[in-house]
């Protein structure tokens, strides 16, 4: 007679909930740029242990060449072994936060460029 040993759980490794609430309704909800649900999300969603990020915009969207890693529209959590964390997003001023940092980014690139045309007009006045 042969034993096969299989996965036991949905998850292998030790997972916590996570408990999600918002000022509005029919919001989208994103955890590490995965769209989860709208709220009310109703039921607990199971991660696994380690830190999170929860957005209401996906990541092409709320920085299209800053994908990778958080950023000022995001929440950052940590999820604990068997246990539920609460998260209560206010979509208003995260929609703030983003769209003043896509301002300012702007504003960087345009200084960016004004410097970098100031460099090459002096490389061209001293050449001449």
């Amino acid at each position: 007679m042969k034993i096969i040993y299989g996965q036991s759980s949905v998850f292998e490794d030790d997972i916590g909930y996570i408990i999600i609430s918002s000022d509005t309704s029919y919001v989208p909800i994103y955890i590490d740029g995965s769209l989860i649900g709208h709220t009310p999300i109703a039921k607990p969603i199971p991660l696994i242990t380690g830190n999170h990020f929860i957005s209401i915009h996906p990541l092409s969207i709320s920085r299209p060449f800053r994908q990778y890693g958080p950023n000022d529209s995001m929440k950052k959590i940590y999820i604990i072994n068997s246990d539920t964390v609460k998260v209560h997003l206010n979509t208003y001023l995260l929609n703030q936060e983003s769209k003043k940092r896509m301002q300012e980014d702007k504003y960087k690139g345009y200084i960016g460029i004004v410097l970098s045309t100031l460099v090459v007009w002096q490389f061209w006045i001293l050449s001449g």
